[in-house]
């Protein structure tokens, strides 16, 4: 008699695990199911690198135009730094020379150099700009 009262409150716990289980499945199924939502569309941050307009739903040619736009944004960064550096590197001479350390030749020839480099940066940048057009 014992094991069949045992069977029967095994039975009974399966059967109310059953249920449980087949509650939750609406709820699982809902929450497994995609969003509906009408999420904006991410526009593309200009022209492609071939330069050419990006499609809508162009995903190729949206990451062609994000990486476009990372490119110049490092070169204007690398630029900007080179301009640093030559303007720090010409206060350094111009402090040396006002010491007495440096000539005047010195200095003048580390304003060419840095008129120089400056001019090689935009030229430089210019050109990845036009290439990457």
């Amino acid at each position: 008699m014992t094991t069949k009262l045992a069977q029967l409150g095994q039975a009974a716990a399966r059967l109310r695990e059953t249920c449980a289980r087949a509650a939750l499945a609406p709820f699982v199924m809902l929450a497994c199911s995609p969003a509906m939502a009408a999420l904006p569309t991410m526009p593309a941050p200009g022209d492609a690198i071939g330069g050419g307009t990006v499609a809508q739903g162009d995903w190729l040619g949206t990451m062609g135009a994000w990486i476009k736009a990372g490119l110049t944004i490092l070169v204007l960064v690398l630029a900007a730094l080179g301009f640093v550096y030559v303007l720090m590197g010409a206060l350094g001479k111009w402090r040396a020379y006002s010491m007495g350390r440096a000539e005047i030749g010195d200095l003048k020839e580390y304003f060419v150099m840095g008129a120089v480099l400056a001019v090689f940066l935009v030229v430089m940048g210019t050109y990845a700009f036009e290439t990457l057009a």
